[in-house]
C-alpha cells in the first residue's frame, strides 16, 4: 500500500513539457513534477486540494542528515515500528501526525543502526511523487 498525504496547492509554475507543482502538507512544502499535460488534464492550480502518493519504495530514510542533496522533499520523523522480512524491512515513520512507510534493505536497516524511536528523515525526489485530484 503507498502512502497517501493530503495538502493544498500553493503554486503551479507551468513549463512546455513539465509543470512543478508546490504543495503544502500542513507545514511542511512539497515539490513534484507532472507533465503539463497531466497539469493541464487535472486542472491544477493554487489553492486545490489534491493528494500526494508516495510509494514506500520511492522514500529513501537518512540519520543525522547533513549536506546539500538535490532531493526537494525532506521530512522529519520519528520510527514507530519495523517489520522485518527476509531482504526487506518496512519502516513506519510518524511525522505531522501521520504515518509514513519506507521499504529498505535488511542491510540498510543494519548498517544504519534504525530502531524504533530513532529521529530520521524521509527523503524523495519530486519526480517520484503521484498526484490525484477529486473532480
Amino acid at each position: 500500500m503507498a502512502n497517501r498525504l493530503c495538502g493544498t496547492i500553493i503554486n503551479v509554475t507551468q513549463g512546455q513539457i513539465h509543470a512543478h507543482v508546490q504543495i503544502l502538507w500542513k507545514e511542511i512544502p512539497l515539490s513534484v513534477i507532472v507533465t503539463s499535460a497531466s497539469c493541464e488534464d487535472m486542472h491544477l492550480s493554487a489553492g486545490d486540494t489534491i493528494s500526494v502518493i508516495i510509494k514506500g519504495t520511492d522514500i529513501m530514510l537518512a540519520k543525522s542528515l547533513s549536506g546539500m542533496l538535490s532531493a526537494r522533499n525532506r521530512v522529519k520523523g520519528v520510527v514507530r515500528q519495523i517489520i522485518q522480512g527476509d531482504v526487506l524491512s518496512k519502516v513506519f515513520v510518524e511525522s505531522q501526525g501521520d504515518m509514513l512507510h519506507a521499504i529498505i534493505t535488511n542491510t540498510s536497516l543494519k548498517d544504519m543502526d534504525i530502531r524504533c524511536g530513532d529521529e530520521v528523515t524521509a527523503i524523495v525526489k519530486s519526480t517520484e511523487l503521484i498526484l490525484s485530484k477529486e473532480i
